[in-house]
């Protein structure tokens, strides 16, 4: 704070002491007053600690009442009377050469200036007027001697009166005044002709009885504050000073009054500091408590008080030890506290620990801060207590741990905590030399359920397959969600690979119940992949890898079965990998074309249509089996694009077969799970092709399998109606393998029901498969459906399906799957395809 010539002017004017400091201690300001009391110029004391201008300061009261305003904002009034050590001032009276010690009022005040705090320190030199209470306290003593003995002097007296710098107001037992000094009139502002005589209550109303009359006894003998009224009707404060001596056979009263007003200003300043200081406290959600060096509660917040049960009670000046005593809750926090204050005090710092302490609406957690407060000579001053709840900070801080190692749906390990209790197994095992088991699952079909169903039902299913995995496992065991429909199991301790095996089986046959979720009875399986340590790899990471090996096998070889790791499965894996890398470079390429199977119709023995298949001419590997690529395909996203190729293809064909008058002919096209599922997107794909193309829809026969049909009735139902609509033909492929129900099946807008090759090829060998084709026919003939079989191989079979009334047939008796100009010839040959061997005169 820098000070202007002006300030410092006005200070040097001053008829009293001033020094102000900055938060550092350190001289801002020194007057020319204190300069000259002090014997120290302004040069010498000016930016020096004042510890340092006065070393002795700190043995008095000074030091701690400058640092209670510069660290706690607290004011402070000192006298030399009460306070036997304060600044080491002299003053010089009529003697220069003699100088006394100068008796002090010192007032120190806390100033905040931008922020910043400094202390003003205000020196009043009271010598005058200690040596004149003396003076008088001997005179005093001295009249009510010569009272006693009739030998006081009036001239004495009065002298005695009107040096003094209290107001001296006698009275008689009337209350009528007396005599009056020249500090009452100074003080009370009236002349002495307008109040002797007058009553002494008009000045000190306090001295008025309830009748009336003048009450003295109370204030006999002690100092008592009250209330001076001046003329005018201003007030002021005194202390009141009653004393009596006989005088002529009767009572004479002498009042001595000092006027407090400055006094009690700041200690009302002081008690609206510690107002605002309780309010504050109070306005905070912190627990908030100040202790004194011995431990004493000084201040406490509702906080504090609301959790220690202490509200109402009187705690000020009481140590914990007592306050426990009657305290309605348990006393083991404010016991606790003692311990934790003296931990405290021990180490000298802020000291910081956890509590947890009990509240209406439960356990609370504390994040507790005690410092301790020194003086300047190393003793105890005090403690201030800081509590903030954390309990919320807390289990937020448990639940975020938690969802970082659990999986938000089921709860169970998420691939994190997964690979973590990893490690640890191994590690156990490494040093107890056991096996470990490492199993991958995965849902079969459940995007397909996700698809049908929605997302809130495939929610409920994985929580249920939680459940039931957790059922199927031990205590030791861990099973985690991976993430989608992958789940994986940690199978410890084992002895031999039986114990991963039995534990499969019971997944397996778990998962294979039913499911009952909301108004669907689901049906779901899994395919799993085993792998043992050390058996098959000793690293986590190998295991996995290997573990999901095994679970490709798994759905490779028709899902709902588990395998166990084998080192052939990576060349496989690789194999799959490469399909998928070169169909995605042979797709727009010549490498693919359609090739077409004729079908036939019974009745007429006439080729009526075709059923398009792909076919893959590799630049190096030549043609590839369908069952090696189609499989692979299936699970990649080049499903779509490739769907679109192939049934763009078949329409362009069979346009440009139309066009080249081959005649009528039904173009039959698969449609795959993915597409299918993607409802709205086939649809409009349909009628895109065939605005694109130009062939007609009745020329384009849809296949989907009956297992797909059947994943979500309603949902296939709709598909079906829309694409019925366009007028394009519906057949139901692989009938007989699904779980398809009467009444389903005949709400489904279909023209053709086509039997799986399965329930051919033993034809003429198992009677029960003729028997489920013969009620294949009779279900789809009274539904008016038309019936096709595939997979036709030989003359016995084809004489059975005529016998037995079957629409349609095509399979390698008749011709393999040929390119489209081999397939026009054999469409446009004449011949009667029943009549004989189809390759007699082919």
């Amino acid at each position: 704070m820098p000070l202007g010539p002006l300030l410092q002017a006005l200070a040097d004017a001053g008829e009293i002491g001033m020094i102000l400091l900055d938060a550092d201690r350190r001289v801002l300001l020194w007057n020319a007053w204190i300069a000259r009391a002090a014997g120290i110029a302004a040069e010498e004391a000016l930016n020096r600690r004042l510890d340092a201008v006065f070393p002795g300061l700190g043995a008095g009261r000074i030091a701690p009442a400058i640092d209670q305003a510069l660290d706690d904002g607290l004011s402070a009034l000192l006298t030399s009377t009460l306070n036997k050590r304060l600044f080491p001032l002299q003053r010089r009276g009529d003697d220069p050469s003699r100088p006394v010690a100068m008796q002090q009022i010192v007032v120190i005040r806390p100033i905040d200036e931008g922020g910043r705090r400094h202390a003003l320190i205000q020196v009043f030199d009271i010598t005058a007027m200690a040596m004149r209470e003396a003076v008088l306290r001997r005179q005093t003593r001295t009249m009510e001697a010569l009272a006693e003995n009739y030998r006081l002097s009036e001239l004495h007296n009065r002298a005695i009166v009107d040096n003094t710098a209290d107001a001296i107001i006698t009275f008689g037992e009337d209350g009528a005044i007396g005599t009056y000094n020249p500090s009452a009139e100074r003080i009370f502002g009236y002349r002495p002709a307008e109040i002797t005589g007058r009553a002494v209550t008009l000045l000190i109303p306090d001295l008025a009885g309830p009748d009336g009359a003048v009450a003295t006894a109370p204030f006999l003998g002690q100092r008592t504050e009250v209330v001076a009224v001046l003329k005018g009707g201003a007030r002021r404060c005194l202390e009141l000073s009653l004393s009596s001596m006989r005088l002529g056979g009767r009572d004479l009263f002498i009042a001595l009054g000092h006027d407090i007003t400055a006094r009690k200003a700041g200690e009302e300043a002081l008690r609206q500091q510690q107002e605002w200081l309780t309010t504050l406290i109070n306005a905070l959600p912190d627990l908030i408590c100040f202790k004194d060096g011995a431990g004493r509660w000084l201040v406490a917040n509702q906080v504090c008080l609301d959790l220690l049960g202490l509200d109402g009670r009187d705690y000020v000046g009481r140590t914990a030890f007592e306050l426990a005593r009657d305290a309605p809750l348990p006393s083991g926090p404010l016991l606790n506290s003692h311990e934790t204050d003296e931990m405290a005090w021990r180490l000298g710092r802020q000291l910081s620990y956890e509590v947890t302490l009990t509240s209406p609406g439960g356990p609370r957690i504390f994040d507790m801060a005690k410092v301790p407060l020194f003086t300047p000579d190393g003793g105890r001053r005090g403690l201030v207590v800081v509590g903030r709840d954390v309990t919320e900070r807390k289990l937020s801080a448990a639940r975020i741990q938690h969802l970082a190692h659990h999986d938000s749906l089921t709860e169970l390990p998420n691939r994190v905590l997964f690979q973590e209790r990893l490690r640890q197994a191994l590690a156990q095992a490494r040093r107890g030399g056991s096996r470990l088991a490492l199993l991958f699952l995965d849902l079969d079909k459940f995007k397909d359920i996700n698809d049908t169903l929605g997302h809130a039902i495939g929610d409920q299913l994985l929580t249920a397959v939680a459940r039931r995995l957790t059922r199927c496992l031990r205590e030791t065991d861990t099973v985690a969600r991976l993430g989608g429909d992958e789940f994986a199991v940690i199978l410890t301790n084992l002895k031999d690979a039986e114990g991963a095996r039995h534990v499969a089986e019971a997944i397996i046959a778990s998962l294979s119940e039913p499911f009952r979720l909301e108004d669907h009875e689901v049906l779901t399986s899994t395919s799993i992949g085993i792998t043992l340590y050390p058996d098959d790899s000793e690293t986590a990471d190998q295991l996995l890898k290997n573990a999901d090996l095994a679970m490709f096998q798994s759905k490779a070889d028709g899902r709902n079965a588990y395998h166990f790791y084998v080192a052939a499965m990576d060349a496989e894996v690789q194999a799959r990998k490469a399909i998928e890398r070169d169909m995605r470079l042979a797709l727009g390429t010549p490498q693919l074309e359609l090739h077409y199977q004729p079908l036939l119709d019974l009745k007429s023995g006439r080729i009526v249509g075709c059923e398009a298949l792909l076919r893959w001419n590799h630049p190096q590997l030549g043609w590839v089996p369908p069952a090696q690529f189609i499989p692979v395909i299936e699970r990649t996203d080049l499903i779509i694009p490739l769907g679109r190729w192939i049934l763009h293809q078949a329409c362009r064909q069979g346009r440009a077969w139309r066009d080249a008058g081959l005649g009528p002919m039904t173009i039959a096209v698969n449609l795959s799970p993915v597409q299918f599922r993607h409802s709205q997107g086939l649809v409009a794909m349909v009628t895109d092709i065939l605005d694109q193309t130009g062939l007609a829809p009745e020329a384009l026969q849809l296949e989907i399998t009956e297992g797909i049909a059947m994943q979500n009735v309603d949902s296939s139902i709709e598909v079906l109606k829309a694409l019925r609509a366009l007028g394009v033909t519906i057949s139901i492929d692989d009938f007989g393998t699904g779980y398809s129900s009467l009444n389903y099946l005949k709400r489904f807008p279909v023209d053709k029901l086509k039997i799986d090759r399965s329930f051919v090829i033993d034809i003429g060998q198992h009677p029960d498969n003729e028997a489920v084709v013969k009620a294949i026919v009779d279900l789809g003939h009274s539904l008016r459906t038309r019936v096709n079989v595939e997979g036709v191989e030989s003359r016995t079979q084809l004489d059975f399906l005529l016998a037995h009334g079957v629409d349609e047939a095509q399979g390698y008796y008749f011709s393999r799957p040929v390119p489209a100009d081999a397939f026009a010839a054999l469409a446009r040959d004449p011949r009667d395809w029943l009549a004989a061997d189809p390759e007699d005169g082919g």
